[in-house]
């Protein structure tokens, strides 16, 4: 079965690393429909970088979408996979603009969604759910070829049921926005991602949402690097005075996404505390730790799923792989970055 698939790049003041993003997905060996870029706000030379892309785009249409502010990441991401919704993709292909895919991720992704979808009517059906995947994801790695530690899905009890040497397939409930494959269905059931969490837990919010109504997997063999500084995970130790925004919003949405769940009052209480006891061992000064401790009880009332939009019925709508938005040029010489 043929399917259209539009990738999302959502980028903020990162032109370096968006030029290696952009020329991974420009020389993936399965064909891309459209590349969706959102750019939140840059004050840097992303938004020339994006015009003079969107002019002269050489291998797949472009399609930039300028944010009228910075919305974050799950802003981003939420934006883009509604654009990619309502323009009639089949599967949608997000990434951060730090996210480097090997040449034939996609395929991989795309193969292994195809599988896995003949495999489902038997194996799940029980669920009664659905017979295609939520979405597959890639295997995440660092630049030295480790796993990347932030990227690292979740994997269900029952992980083991779909793989095999030739099929490496393993089943997950969650996993982050570093080169996942959502299959637009699951979007009309589930919704778009929640923009208020502005950036962390938006992706595993998202996923884990989907994968309540159709299984979601990796797909071990689709290699992409996730071109970060350092390969650690989110750590309260490392808070200081100039990251702890960052962590505010991590801490209320982890405490909103835990609260919202069975016992998850108490859970979410433990969370707090033991953030806070590792931020004590790490000696993060008591400004800061303050600073947590507010931004995790804020959580407690924030009621995230009442911000969760459905998209409308798409019964008419524009079909990517047969038109174009008239912003579409011929081929035309590379711009800067992408040679």
């Amino acid at each position: 079965m043929e399917r259209s698939v539009v990738a999302v790049i959502v980028t903020y003041n990162r032109l370096d690393y968006l030029k290696k993003s952009v020329a991974a997905v420009m020389a993936q060996s399965f064909p891309i429909c459209e590349v969706i870029l959102v750019d939140n706000k840059s004050t840097d030379g992303t938004p020339k970088f994006l015009q003079e892309l969107e002019r002269c785009n050489s291998t797949y249409p472009i399609r930039v979408v300028n944010m009228e502010k910075n919305e974050g990441g799950a802003g981003g991401f939420a934006q883009g996979i509604e654009e990619a919704y309502e323009r009639g993709a089949d599967l949608i292909w997000l990434m951060d603009d730090d996210c480097v895919a090997y040449h034939d991720a996609l395929e991989k992704l795309v193969r292994g969604f195809d599988a896995l979808t003949e495999k489902l009517p038997v194996s799940s059906a029980e669920q009664s759910v659905s017979t295609e995947p939520g979405f597959v994801c890639s295997n995440v790695r660092w630049k030295d070829g480790e796993v990347c530690e932030m990227n690292i899905p979740r994997a269900t009890g029952d992980w083991s049921r779909y793989y095999l040497p030739e099929s490496p397939y393993v089943r997950v409930n969650q996993c982050s926005f570093v080169s996942v494959l959502v299959n637009a269905r699951a979007v009309s059931l589930v919704g778009y991602p929640v923009r208020e969490f502005f950036i962390w837990l938006d992706d595993v919010e998202f996923s884990g949402r989907i994968a309540e109504r159709c299984p979601g997997f990796v797909i071990l063999d689709s290699l992409v690097v996730h071109d970060i500084p350092q390969n650690t995970g989110v750590h309260f130790g490392d808070v200081s005075a100039k990251n702890v925004w960052k962590y505010r919003y991590g801490i209320r949405n982890e405490v909103a996404y835990l609260a919202s769940r069975p016992l998850g009052v108490l859970k979410a209480a433990r969370y707090i505390v033991s953030q806070l006891s590792q931020m004590s061992a790490t000696k993060v000064p008591f400004s800061l730790r303050a600073q947590i401790l507010f931004a995790g009880l804020s959580g407690f009332t924030f009621c995230y799923k009442s911000k969760i939009r459905l998209p409308a019925a798409r019964s008419s709508y524009l079909d990517v792989r047969s038109k174009r938005e008239p912003t579409t040029r011929p081929f035309s010489p590379e711009p800067e970055g992408m040679k």
